[in-house]
């Protein structure tokens, strides 16, 4: 090969590259959450925002301030209309952003849910805690401090899917390590003011009632707030979920025991990854049948139960 091909030849290719280079500076990923200016799910953006800022792309946050599938879904639907290079978002419940999903991948565009799984989409991957086992974790660790007898209260939102694992995770788990514990379920429909009304009112209509499991981020403060009132500090032992604000102040003032503290940095951050992976299959050595990039189905960001001690590195979260 002669030297005036081989100059072609590389100018060619790196206005390829160039071209390549300008495509993903120019590409824009959206991330949909259904509580917006929440502590976790800016921990998840920061998260992402650092994975796009390695890959050279840009961001964006959408979704609503309350806990709303179906603005959720018409937040899909809009960035479907801008044509974004790829969408994350989590599940305010398991079935109403199906079509929007469903339609958002038949348009090519890649959607990675994370936190919350839409598990009847056709989403590519789910980045996420393995919700069972998050359940089970805080189900053994509170037999535990209950030294397996007793009654637990378990606050939770009953429509997302991660909820439903999240329970019987921590039901099985004290079947197995509290078999004399009994267990009680309420609806706080996924709001702070409604957890501390129900968990009270459960805690008044029990009075063995020595622990409540809080399976999201809101009934953990609405739980302190429900043993406040009664006057049963020292007689309740509460396990949170998550590192918000409120949660952590609550551990460091004794009223909350621990919390499950899950990875959403993580969660954003490999969401973020999968789906850029997913918009450029020519990054992997072997190519999926869907004309995405080849993706695993579930990615476990795992975790940990904090307490006192542990809660100090979550005290300064983003802010966006």
């Amino acid at each position: 090969m002669n030297r005036r091909l081989i100059s072609v030849l590389l100018i060619v290719v790196s206005m390829f590259a160039g071209v390549s280079l300008w495509a993903q500076a120019n590409e824009t990923y959206g991330m949909v959450v259904f509580l917006k200016g929440s502590e976790f799910f800016n921990w998840c953006y920061a998260g992402m925002v650092d994975a796009a800022k390695e890959l050279g792309v840009k961001t964006e946050l959408q979704g609503p301030a309350d806990w709303d599938a179906t603005k959720e879904a018409i937040a899909i639907d809009q960035l479907v209309a801008k044509k974004e290079a790829g969408i994350l978002a989590t599940a305010g419940d398991a079935k109403t952003m199906n079509n929007s999903i469903n339609k958002a991948v038949a348009a090519k565009i890649p959607v990675i849910t994370f936190d919350s799984d839409a598990p009847d989409s056709n989403r590519l991957c789910f980045a996420s805690t393995e919700s069972y086992a998050a359940g089970y974790l805080a189900g053994k660790t509170m037999a535990g401090w209950l030294k397996g007898k007793g009654h637990i209260g378990i606050s939770t939102n009953v429509g997302p899917d991660h909820l439903k694992r999240r329970v019987q995770g921590f039901q099985d788990a004290i079947a197995k390590y509290g078999p004399d514990i009994k267990v009680t379920v309420v609806n706080d429909e996924g709001d702070v003011a409604k957890a501390a009304t129900v968990i009270q009112a459960m805690l008044q209509a029990n009075p063995d009632m020595n622990g409540v499991f809080g399976a999201h981020g809101n009934p953990g403060p609405g739980a302190a707030a429900a043993v406040r009132a009664l006057h049963l500090q020292g007689k309740v032992a509460i396990m949170a979920f998550d590192f918000g604000g409120p949660v952590i102040e609550l551990i460091d003032k004794g009223e909350i025991k621990g919390t499950v503290g899950q990875s959403p940095y993580l969660m954003g951050y490999m969401a973020m990854k999968l789906a850029y992976q997913a918009r450029h299959p020519w990054a992997a050595p072997i190519k999926s049948s869907t004309g995405f990039g080849l993706l695993p189905n579930f990615v476990d960001t795992g975790v940990t139960i904090l307490g006192k001690d542990d809660v100090a590195p979550f005290k300064n979260p983003p802010k966006f």
